[in-house]
């Protein structure tokens, strides 16, 4: 009778003992599942056991993310164009591999980096996406869709915070935004004290096409719209609010609507747009040309860029206001 007491007692230990290994697998193997890190994009969905090392940045913006978050991509498409126009505090460092063309990124050299993850926008690379994700996990992300017209610099925004969670850098990132917005109230108060004579404006990348002015002028879903609103700057450009570019497009009598606001503009130094207008007489009359309300943003302000572009706009504008 002893003994089959001690075996039914030892068979409910036998089966707590199992049932309790079950549990911490369970939970090991939950837990394993919780660290994954799942991204969501608009061509699917990738998932990552840990935090990619390796990246490959197919579109300039997703580079800025990178240097913002203090971390460099092993290969970029056109660094030379990327120094050239995106005029910001971080650079590229000089072991960046240069993976070809934006339109035409090069595979081979992509595949020799061996990434973790390739990262681009869906509507430069959608055609290729087969041949990226025999390479690596690629994502995707939206520029043109009905949401991120409506408000580019949140899909901006997302996009960067999608980026750090990729990474496991969201710390880091809710300090770069809250930077961010302190420099938008530093530079709200500055351009307070200037007295401005109106703090509507018209913004415009202009360039000369075959010697005629021609002129992009941003909406009010642009992401370059949003930061001037943020200091305190009012579009009047009330049209097209959700242009798919973020920008309208017109020649010199185009702007007559807009004449009584500041013109803040973005040109080349080497475009003689400024010597073709001196002798035309609908340009010269404007309100903004005549009372001199025109102001220069530089030519290497990046307008369609990310986080630190944000930056130099900043800081470009508030210089601009106050040399008048």
């Amino acid at each position: 009778m002893k003994k089959i007491v001690l075996l039914i007692v030892f068979a409910i230990f036998f089966v707590a003992a199992c049932a309790n290994k079950s549990e911490q697998k369970k939970e090991i193997t939950e837990g394993s599942k919780k660290d994954a890190i799942t991204i969501e994009h608009s061509l699917g969905k990738a998932t990552f056991d840990e935090a990619p090392k390796r990246v490959v940045i197919l579109e300039w913006n997703f580079a800025e993310d990178m240097l913002a978050l203090d971390m460099q991509p092993v290969g970029l498409t056109d660094i030379e164009g990327f120094n050239k126009w995106v005029n910001i505090n971080q650079k590229i460092s000089d072991d960046v591999v240069d993976v070809g063309k934006r339109q035409e990124p090069n595979l081979e050299e992509i595949a020799k980096l061996n990434p973790d993850v390739i990262i681009t926008f869906k509507q430069s690379h959608e055609k290729i996406q087969k041949d990226l994700e025999k390479i690596a996990p690629t994502i995707f992300y939206e520029l043109y869709t009905e949401k991120a017209r409506e408000d580019q610099y949140e899909n901006m925004i997302s996009n960067f915070k999608t980026t750090a969670k990729l990474l496991q850098k969201e710390a880091e990132a809710d300090h770069v935004l809250k930077q961010l917005e302190e420099k938008y109230q530093e530079a709200k108060k500055e351009i307070d004290t200037l007295q401005l004579p109106t703090n509507q404006f018209v913004l415009t990348q202009a360039f000369s096409a075959n010697q005629a002015p021609s002129f992009r002028l941003f909406t009010q879903n642009s992401t370059a719209s949003k930061i001037f609103n943020k200091v305190g700057l009012e579009n009047i450009i009330t049209e097209e609010k959700t242009a798919e570019y973020g920008f309208i497009k017109a020649n010199v009598e185009g702007l007559a609507p807009y004449q009584d606001a500041l013109l803040i503009h973005s040109v080349q130094k080497d475009d003689p747009l400024f010597n073709n207008l001196k002798n035309n007489q609908v340009w010269q009359n404007y309100s903004f040309v005549k009372e001199d309300k025109m102001y220069d943003l530089g030519g290497d302000s990046w307008l369609f860029g990310g986080v630190l572009s944000v930056e130099t706009i900043v800081d470009n504008l508030v210089s601009a206001l106050k040399e008048g």
